[in-house]
């Protein structure tokens, strides 16, 4: 099975999509990361400790996420000639 990427640079590379998931990725984790903050800091009294856990848990690994996302996005941007 082969896949053609339809773009105009020599690469074959959608930069433009390329930008569009690294914002959405940004986004929903941020989303995300402020649920888990919520859940591991202001309403802790109303979640057991086991969620709580998770919850900090979370926080850190979607602090990554939101990171690949903010390089994916800048990547994208570069290769477009748009300013970073």
């Amino acid at each position: 099975m082969t896949i053609q990427l339809m773009s105009n640079n020599p690469q074959g590379i959608d930069f433009k999509r390329v930008t569009q998931v690294g914002g959405v990725l940004m986004f929903l984790s941020a989303l995300m990361m402020m649920g888990s903050l919520l859940v591991s800091f202001p309403y802790a009294d109303a979640f057991s400790i086991t969620h709580q856990t998770i919850a900090h848990i979370m926080t850190i690994v979607l602090a990554g996420v939101f990171k690949v996302g903010y390089v994916t996005y800048i990547v994208g941007r570069y290769e477009r000639k748009l300013p970073c």
